[in-house]
């Protein structure tokens, strides 16, 4: 027994290389000394195709060939390599890896810390509805100023039917003076002996304005409601002096206006 036998010969290599030895320094030296006659003959059998195997007691005093050798030494210089790739690299630190069992429980397809597996790609956001432009506020013409009203003065100038409705206004407001006129003359001629009395007569004189004051707001409102919604500029429906004394100056503006197309 060779007690120089590395410990860490777990499959017998370093063994079978030695009894290889072994085997062909005898057969070296049985051949030499062996005669050459030809009354030995050669054993009949075929060596078979595969190495023999060397721990057989039939094949330890056989004379091994040169194939069977290589085909050795080629097992155990891989056997070597296996056993240095499964060995701890100490040049480097890497420690051998260890085999572990499997467990078809460990991995977990369905986890989204797994790396393995790649992550959904995440549905587009909807694109936010686009806010409407605030449509501009339509100028309140009724508060525009007489010099604000003069370019669209201009442009109602060739209306027809702005300017028809002018003269039918016109006309209108005529016929009410005229007939309010006639009424408060007449009142007047009759006065002094239907009423004798100073008092009464001044009573009467006081209610016959109030009347007649009465009817020419009705019709002054309704003037400036017709000409608001026509879109005149500056009119609208007010008792105010300030906004009456401009809507004076626009309907003057829209008299002369009116005239000039008659002419």
């Amino acid at each position: 027994m060779n007690f120089d036998q590395p410990k860490h010969d777990p499959h017998g290599v370093q063994r079978l290389l030695d009894i290889l030895r072994r085997q062909q320094d005898a057969s070296s030296t049985s051949s030499s000394s062996a005669p050459s006659t030809s009354t030995i003959t050669a054993p009949s059998a075929v060596a078979p195709s595969h190495p023999p195997n060397p721990f057989s007691p039939s094949q330890t005093a056989a004379e091994p060939s040169d194939t069977s050798i290589s085909a050795v030494e080629s097992q155990v210089e891989a056997a070597q390599r296996r056993r240095t790739y499964n060995t701890s690299s100490s040049k480097y630190g890497i420690p051998t890896a260890a085999e572990e069992p499997f467990d078809p429980y460990s991995f977990n397809p369905f986890s989204a810390s797994n790396p393995v597996l790649s992550q959904p790609t995440p549905a587009p956001k909807p694109e936010p509805a686009p806010t409407p432009t605030p449509r501009p506020k339509s100028r309140d013409l009724a508060s525009l100023s007489f010099a604000d009203a003069l370019p669209i003065l201009s442009t109602l100038s060739t209306d027809k039917s702005l300017l028809r409705r002018l003269r039918s206004l016109r006309t209108q407001q005529h016929d009410l003076e005229k007939r309010l006129f006639k009424e408060y003359r007449q009142f007047t001629a009759i006065a002094d002996k239907q009423y004798p009395n100073v008092k009464a007569r001044k009573e009467q004189d006081e209610k016959r304005r109030t009347a007649m004051l009465k009817q020419w707001d009705e019709c002054v409102s309704k003037q400036q409601e017709e000409l608001n919604r026509a879109g005149v500029p500056g009119v609208k429906v007010t008792r105010d002096k300030r906004e009456t004394e401009k809507q004076r100056k626009v309907l003057n503006v829209l008299v002369e206006m009116m005239d000039d197309e008659g002419e």
